[in-house]
Formats: structure tokens, sequence, C-alpha cells
């Protein structure tokens, strides 16, 4: 590739880093708290383009020691996603003293960093730096750069069960629950692991020999790095306002689930018909903000029995088991259609969905079919 363009690529992936991670600063929209820890985590990246820039055409920097304080970096990233990812998840999340444990490696890096600049000459870091710019890097350090990548793939895997976790929990509360909100997380968490994955294989080469693949992995990575920070900006751009988590803390935490329970199988069954019954006769599932807890207020259950009742009565989760309900209503409007200009979206809001996505998730989980298609096989089945 052209050097000058690979220059303009650099000043281009600063300059947007730098511009996405004041958008999120000042951003109005979703969680303030959210904004702002991927804002840190986007400003530290345009510091690392900086120095990357610097050692990849060896530009002369008076402050050679300041090329070091990007390293430090990279044990802040994992906690910082980490929590960039329970600050979106949880409702009313904050964030609290006992977090500074996780930065506990970022602060002991800072601490070598200054002791580097304190009692370190300025030639021995110069000649550090030269070998490192000419990819003579002690094995040491590329020991050292491993634990740091082992170190974020370790609070991203954190980050995926958390969601995966949360999404698990609030289907047992809920009866609504759009994961739309969790799009954007999902995307930055999967562009993180490919972005480091490449950083990985890219520190790999050298220990097998292979330095003549270390322009490519740099290149990748910084063509990726261009793709994800403009379609991050794009999605922020269309960002709902959404600033609620899908459930909280002390939800999420409750995690015991029947233990020491009593119910016998004929007891399940008495209760199954029961919930069943009730959800029929008073059509409660056209309350699109059902929880459990409802459902456990009206049939005076416990609301850990009532989930085992779902659970191992119907096969399902709270959130399946009400949106089973929804699509048959809904399939019954389709083949009952009285008035031929009654919309999709009105079929949506009568069965009891607020959601077009979650409405054609669970249409097409319960039917193998979406709304539209569903309603042109009873078109053409008419027609025949």
């Amino acid at each position: 590739m052209d050097i000058t363009l690979l220059k303009i690529l650099f000043y281009s992936l600063c300059f947007q880093f730098l511009f996405v991670s004041l958008f999120l600063f000042q951003n109005k929209k979703g969680k303030p708290l959210s904004n702002k820890l991927l804002a840190v985590v986007f400003f530290m990246i345009s510091i690392v383009i900086i120095d990357l820039y610097l050692i990849v055409f060896k530009v002369e920097n008076s402050i050679l020691e300041l090329l070091f304080i990007d390293d430090t970096f990279m044990f802040a990233y994992g906690p910082l996603l980490y929590l960039f990812t329970q600050s979106t998840v949880f409702k009313n999340y904050r964030l609290q003293k006992k977090n500074i444990v996780h930065f506990i490696p970022f602060l002991i890096a800072v601490c070598v960093v200054v002791a580097i600049i304190l009692f370190v000459d300025t030639v021995s870091i110069s000649q550090a730096t030269t070998e490192i710019s000419n990819q003579e890097v002690p094995i040491y350090f590329r020991v050292g750069e491993l634990l740091m990548l082992l170190h974020i793939f370790y609070y991203l895997f954190r980050s995926k069960q958390e969601i995966k976790g949360v999404v698990g929990k609030a289907k047992d509360l809920y009866s609504t629950f759009d994961q739309d909100n969790f799009k954007l997380l999902k995307f930055i968490l999967n562009c993180f692991i490919i972005l480091f994955s490449l950083s990985l294989i890219h520190s790999i080469l050298p220990f097998v020999g292979i330095k003549n693949g270390l322009l490519i992995t740099l290149l990748l990575m910084i063509l990726f790095m261009f793709y994800f920070i403009n379609s991050v900006l794009l999605k922020l751009l269309n960002q709902s306002s959404n600033k609620s988590g899908a459930i909280t803390q002390n939800d999420f935490k409750e995690r015991e689930k029947y233990a020491g329970s009593n119910l016998s199988k004929a007891d399940i069954t008495i209760y199954t018909n029961r919930v069943g019954n009730h959800m029929k006769e008073n059509e409660r599932f056209l309350d699109s903000e059902l929880s459990i807890n409802d459902l456990s207020t009206e049939l005076d259950i416990p609301s850990k029995m009532l989930s085992q009742v779902i659970n191992e009565g119907y096969n399902c989760n709270f959130f399946d088991f009400v949106n089973k309900f929804r699509v048959e209503a809904a399939k019954s409007m389709f083949e009952n259609q009285a008035d031929e200009k009654l919309t999709i979206q009105e079929v949506m809001y009568n069965s009891g969905f607020n959601s077009k996505s979650s409405f054609n998730t669970a249409f097409k989980k319960f039917t193998s079919l979406t709304p539209t298609q569903f309603k042109n096989s009873l078109q053409k089945g008419s027609t025949s």
C-alpha cells in the first residue's frame, strides 16, 4: 500500500475515534454512564493510533517516555468494556467503589511506566523504542503483550456471558423484552473480539518466524478499525433514546431456582392448568407489560413457584409462554379477518406485542413464518 494513503488512514482513524469520543461525552441518547465509559475507550484508542503512527513511520519524538503510556491501556480496555456492558444491560446501574478492583492491573502498569520515566535514562528508552520500531522486540515484551491480550479476552468473555445471563433472566421475569437495545452493545463487543484477535495474531507471528506477515496484520487492523468506528457512528446516530436496561442487578443476582421446592408432578399439572385457564379466560397476554410478578399476585402463587410451573409444565420461560398465546391470538385475527384493511401493525398491538421486531421474531419462532408471509399464505389459500 502507498505510504501516503496509509498516513491518510492513520490521520482519518485518529480524528474519527476522537470525534466519536467527544460525541459520546455529550450524547443525550442512550444511558449517560454507558456513553462516557465507551467514550473513554475510544479516546484511549485514538492515543494508541498516534503512538502507532510515530512507531510505524519512525517519527522523531522528543517525549519518548510517552510512547509507553498507551501500553498501560491494555489493562483498562477489558474492565471498561465490562462496566460498559453492565451499565447497558442493568436498570439504574451506578459505578461503585468496589469496581476499582478491576483496574488494579492498570494502576500497577501505570506505576511501572512512571518508574521508567523517572529512573530510566533517555538513551535506554530511545534504544528500546528503536528496537520496537524495527520489530526487534525482546521476548519478555512479546510475552507481556500476550498476557495483556488474554486479560482483555477474559473481560470480553465475561461481558458476553453477562448479556446471555441477563437475557435469560429477563425472559423468566417479563413477557416483553426488546433485545434491539442490546444490538449496539453486541456489535461493539464482537468488533473488539475481532480487533484484539488480529492483535493476538500480530503478536504471535514473530514467535513462529513470520515477520513478513506483520505488515499485513497491521493493515488489517487499521482497515477493520476504520469499518468499526464508522459503523458505530452510524448506529449511534440512529440510536433510540431508550435509557433503561433489561433488569435490575438485584433481580439478576436472585439466581436460586427451585431449591427446596416440594411441588410434585401432580401439583405441577394442576397449577399448569390453572395458569393456562387464567391466561385464556382473562386474556392476560394482551397486556404488553405483563410480568411474572403480576401473574403471581393475580393467582396468589409465589413467583418462584410460578416460574417452576411454567418452566416444567410448559417447557419454556415466561417470555415464550406469554408470547405463544399472543402469536395464537394474532393468527386467529389473520384467519378471521373481517376488515381487509386491518394492518399487520394493528394485529401486532391488538395481540399484546409492542415491538415490531419482537412480534416478527416470536411469530416466526412459533409458526416458521413472518406475519407478512402468514397473511399472504392465507390470502393465496382463499383465492385458490
